[in-house]
């Protein structure tokens, strides 16, 4: 079983485009286990492209008085968090190259008698008490 197209496509688009979604209401789980509000739900939705940071929120003229105004700054926070997790996300992902980088120069052969180039990773075995 191997990846199409499609699946590409849809992976390049998510790391790209980071969607919110806040529902009020019934949802249930498409085919995919994706959540999906039910008929007569009411949802304010957002998304942000990482690459040109354009964020789009939409959501029905109820969210912006009571009872529902608390729902839409509930959701202004989940915006805030999400664009933390990505942030943190791409830190991560810095850091793993970098270290994959890091590994790849020490095993091309000219590397392999300097032991002042050895990358050191703390163990249990080798961490101060």
């Amino acid at each position: 079983m191997g990846l199409s197209l499609e699946d590409i496509k849809n992976a390049m688009n998510n790391l790209v485009n980071l969607d919110i979604r806040t529902i009020v209401g019934d949802v249930e789980f498409d085919n995919k286990g994706k959540m999906q509000p039910m008929a007569g739900s009411k949802q304010i939705v957002s998304r942000m492209n990482l690459l040109e940071g354009d964020i789009t929120t939409a959501f029905p003229e109820e969210f912006l008085q009571a009872p529902l105004d608390g729902v839409r700054s509930f959701h202004g926070l989940r915006e805030r968090q999400a664009m933390d997790i990505a942030h943190g996300n791409i830190k991560a992902l810095q850091q793993f190259i970098g270290l994959i980088d890091t590994i790849d120069r020490q095993e091309k052969p000219e590397n392999k008698d300097n032991n002042a180039s050895k990358l050191t990773i703390d163990t249990p075995s080798n961490q101060a008490l």
